[in-house]
């Protein structure tokens, strides 16, 4: 029974504290999204045709390009705590400012529900970056393996706790504005959270350089060319962006033209079942990734959504294609998110602020404008032609069969790459005296 309890809460003396402060303020950030996911989505499809979301997104993954532009600047050179803490505020303030869009009468509702879906996007992609970023800084690759896992069960346990409200709101209609403040209050105290619980940590000092955005992205753009494993996984997250997104939006086409109404109300229970299965999947994928070892591992996600995507192809449905997009994103926010961490722990720190943008945030972000633009492009014009939804479906389907093989044959190349990459020169880090390798142990020793 001991040994069990150990699994499932493999903290060690004196790592209670720091760990529940980091493990709050990632709740606090998931929490704060589910309370509006549902609320966002849901008033959008009702405003406009079910295809625009897909304008939406592409345009949402733009907003997040030149963020994070911006952001690669500054993640390596300044305190990530007090990065962290400003991120914390700057989110604090808009959710308390976005109410007024829904007071006033002469602002179109359906903006309104476009800048808060922006909003939880935005979060979704860009905080995990920064928070992820400091814990690696925080523990050596050795202690990440055991205690990010366990860190990320907040992330879903905040998620259920948002969605939960947001399935409420379904019934009582507490309505936008309410929520929208509610957000700001779980931001405000989850800075006060960080002020406290990560006062005594203490990080290397930040890397004092003057670079321009295109000088940031090119050095960290160089350090994953020149790392063949790292370029394949690169290649692979771009190909994951485009499929994750013709997933997502087949879902919600599907079971906005099969529920109607009852729309909002599924989509909440929706997303909190995925939330419940992803903390145990989560609680187990450190085991799955030291089983099947960290290079093997980046076959898993391209598999289930080949697997996914091939079940929407020739079972059509809202159910079908929940189950297939809900599997797919289980997968990818556990087992894949774990595996890449570990992978990215290997990185210099000087340099590992700008190679997480590219392979979290920039590479994703540009498949979804892709699988966006494309299914758009392929809907309006199946449209125009006269094209029944089944068949124009099917095409955007096909395409997305297609992507998850490319996905497939990249994973592939990381594996087959992985041991010649982990003598590259760029691996080699300048602020520890011991290598990671020397550190990090995904069970490649009994492979």
């Amino acid at each position: 029974m001991i040994e069990r309890i150990k699994q499932w809460f493999p903290l060690r003396a004196g790592e209670s504290r720091l760990v529940l402060a980091l493990g709050f303020i990632l709740f606090a950030n998931y929490a704060a999204m589910g309370v509006t996911k549902v609320v966002s989505v849901s008033g959008f499809l009702a405003e406009v045709k079910d295809h625009y979301i897909l304008l939406v997104w592409a345009v949402d993954m733009v907003l997040l390009i030149l963020a994070t532009g911006i952001q690669s600047l500054i993640v390596d050179r300044f305190d990530r705590i007090k990065l962290l803490g400003g991120v914390l505020l700057v989110f604090m303030l808009l959710y308390a400012v976005l109410p007024l869009t829904f007071l006033s009468k002469s602002f179109p509702a359906s903006i309104s529900y476009t800048l808060i879906y922006l909003l939880n996007d935005q979060q979704w992609r860009f905080f995990p970056v920064v928070f992820w970023i400091l814990v690696n800084d925080i523990y050596d690759p050795a202690t990440g393996r055991r205690v990010m896992p366990f860190i990320a069960n907040f992330a879903f346990l905040g998620t259920i706790v948002g969605l939960g409200i947001g399935a409420i709101d379904a019934r009582l209609e507490f309505g936008p504005v309410k929520l929208l403040l509610l957000n700001a209050s779980i931001f405000f105290v989850a800075y006060l959270i960080m002020q406290t619980g990560l006062r005594t940590v203490k990080l290397p000092p930040p890397i004092d350089v003057q670079e321009s955005i295109k000088e940031t992205l090119s050095e960290g753009w160089d350090f994953i060319k020149t790392v063949p494993a790292f370029a394949w996984s690169a290649l692979g997250m771009l190909a994951a962006g485009s499929v994750m997104t013709i997933l997502l939006y087949d879902v919600l086409s599907d079971a906005k033209l099969d529920l109607g109404t009852g729309f909002q109300s599924f989509y909440a229970q929706y997303n909190l079942i995925i939330a419940f299965v992803s903390i145990f999947a989560q609680s187990a994928s450190a085991r799955i990734i030291e089983r099947v070892s960290l290079k093997r591992s980046f076959l898993i996600q391209p598999f289930v959504m080949l697997g996914s995507i091939v079940a929407n192809f020739f079972i059509p449905g809202y159910v079908s294609s929940a189950i297939s997009q809900g599997v797919s994103r289980v997968t990818y926010d556990t087992v894949d998110l774990s595996a890449r961490k570990a992978f990215q722990a290997m990185v210099p720190n000087e340099k590992r602020g700008r190679v997480s943008m590219f392979i979290d945030s920039y590479l994703p972000s540009a498949g979804t404008i892709i699988g966006s633009l494309v299914a758009f492009v392929i809907i309006v014009l199946g449209l125009r032609f006269g094209f029944a939804r089944e068949q124009y479906s099917l095409i955007y389907l096909g395409l997305g069969i297609a992507i998850a093989l490319f996905a497939v044959y990249a994973a592939f190349r990381v594996r087959a790459t992985y041991e010649q990459s982990m003598l590259s020169w760029q691996l080699k880090r300048r602020t520890r005296g011991a290598s990671v390798l020397d550190k990090l142990n995904f069970g490649e020793d009994e492979k």
